[in-house]
């Protein structure tokens, strides 16, 4: 009797200990981030196609075929100008990523892009056809703790050393910009899993003056997420609100209320996503300026998908809706 009760308390404790890890309130930049996700801002114009190459699967390395529930889940499958892409991976932690992507009206623009991961250390850096480079070297140490330096060449002005933690009841993160006049950004939250307060603010060295001050409050739970911001130093409100339906979080719907308290002016926005089967995702949403989004997402196999986005206006429906083609494929 006395080994049969001993056992699931050995259980409970590392069952304990696992959820507590997990646990904890987010950082400041992650309070609305599912429904800035859902209603990010972007036009299906034209077709993107994408080529994935690897022989395994790598940690960190995006398939860019989010699940349901993502961040990213209503701005996945828009297409916005045309853009071809080829990822690759190499045994070893390297991936590789070539990209040529055209503007309508512009000229055309390419980059390539390399990551590096030992351990736990990742080394980022990027090269387009404008001369740009720009990398990013980051370390993650005790599990909880991130420090990440980035650099930006020719423009050196936009390279900055940065510092995150996440403990069990706050979290707070600090970087600094590496320029003459340095650029201080800070954020703080405090809270549990559940419900978090938290404030940011940026300081610039140059002017001695605080040039960004937000404050907000976010809540979460099985089926809803929830985050109220005052921005702009209190001149802005965004109020948003994601719930799913089921624990699978296949159905979702989302609503995002802005007010601007100078002007006056507010701005309400609603999506959703539906996932109709095992293969096939349709995602929509529509602004108070008429304009509706839709994607249909339909996987080949898997990670491979179709996607096709559209947009028209409600108010001006003689105009010719816009159409976007979006092609991945992985062996």
């Amino acid at each position: 009797m006395s080994k049969s009760s001993s056992k699931p308390k050995h259980k409970s404790k590392s069952k304990s200990k696992s959820t507590t890890s997990s646990k904890g309130p987010p950082l400041f930049s992650d309070f609305g981030h599912k429904a800035k996700g859902f209603l990010s801002d972007s036009s299906p114009d034209l077709c993107v196609f994408r080529f994935l190459h690897r022989k395994k699967p790598v940690r960190g390395f995006s398939d860019d075929l989010p699940l349901l529930g993502s961040a990213d889940l209503l701005t996945a499958g828009y297409s916005k100008g045309q853009r071809f892409t080829f990822a690759s991976h190499i045994d070893g932690g390297v991936n590789l990523t070539c990209s040529t992507s055209a503007k309508i009206g512009g000229r055309s623009t390419a980059a390539v892009a390399g990551s590096y991961t030992y351990k736990n250390a990742t080394f980022n850096c990027r090269i387009d056809t404008d001369s740009k480079v720009a990398g990013t070297l980051s370390t993650k140490f005790l599990s909880s703790t991130k420090t990440s330096a980035s650099f930006s060449l020719p423009e050196y002005k936009f390279s900055k050393l940065g510092f995150q933690t996440r403990q069990e009841y706050g979290a707070a993160a600090v970087s600094v910009s590496l320029c003459q006049s340095p650029t201080i950004n800070l954020s703080a939250t405090v809270g549990s899993a559940s419900i978090v307060i938290g404030m940011e603010a940026e300081y610039k060295t140059a002017s001695s003056t605080f040039s960004k001050c937000n404050a907000g409050i976010s809540m979460k739970s099985l089926n809803s997420d929830a985050s109220i911001i005052l921005g702009n130093k209190g001149g802005l409100i965004t109020a948003s609100y994601v719930h799913y339906r089921g624990q699978e979080k296949k159905n979702a719907a989302v609503v995002e209320f802005t007010q601007n308290l100078s002007t006056k002016n507010t701005t309400l926005t609603v999506g959703g996503s539906c996932m109709v089967d095992h293969q096939t995702v349709v995602k929509a949403r529509l602004d108070g300026r008429g304009d509706v989004k839709t994607v249909l997402r339909y996987s080949i196999r898997p990670k491979s998908c179709l996607s096709i986005s559209g947009e028209f206006n409600t108010k001006a429906l003689d105009k010719i809706p816009k159409i976007g083609l979006a092609l991945s494929l992985a062996p």
